[in-house]
This record gives structure tokens, sequence and C-alpha cells, in this order.
């Protein structure tokens, strides 16, 4: 039972790192202001400030201090590319048990 209730923390933590990813995209508007990723993520400031840091540590976000906006780097986009394609992955398998809805 423990390793099934780490196993969901690190999906959800990888779940929340995509919405800032996707949210700091070129795709969306080039670069973000802080509320408003704070408003698409639904997460509040000192919790995106951790991930901010982390995500700006390896590699995948970049912070412009003069424009106050984040901007998802080529990694970034990388990283994006391999969960989406895992996440839909792992959603084709779920579908194949019966119990897989509930």
């Amino acid at each position: 039972m423990v390793v099934v209730v780490i196993m969901l923390k690190k999906r959800a933590n990888l779940g929340i790192i995509s919405l800032i990813l996707e949210a700091s995209s070129a795709d969306a508007f080039e670069t973000k202001k802080t509320t408003v990723i704070m408003y698409n993520t639904l997460l509040n400031h000192p919790v995106l400030k951790e991930y901010w840091m982390a995500l700006t540590e390896e590699g995948l976000l970049v912070y412009d201090s003069a424009t106050q906006t984040f901007k998802t780097t080529e990694k970034g986009l990388r990283f994006l590319q391999v969960f989406s394609e895992l996440d839909r992955n792992q959603k084709n398998k779920n579908k194949n048990y019966p119990f897989s809805s509930l």
C-alpha cells in the first residue's frame, strides 16, 4: 500500500510539473507572468515557488527578471513530449483493466 501511495505522489508531482511547463510554454503566448501560472495550475505562490526553483535549476524553465515572466526551455518542451506520450500510453493500458474507471 505504501508503494502505491509513493507512486501516486510522484505521478502527481509529474502532473504538476507538466502543468507548469505547459502554462509557461511558447504555445501559451511566449512567456507567462507568475500570477497567470498560479491561476492556470491552481497552486498557491509558496508551492509554485518551490517548483519554479527546482525547474529552473534543472534547466526546464527560465525566468526573466526584467519582464518577470517564465518560459519553458527546449529541455522542458522535450519533457512535456515524453510525459504526454507516457501519460497517453498509461491511459491506453488502463482501458484494458475492468475496474480502471473506478
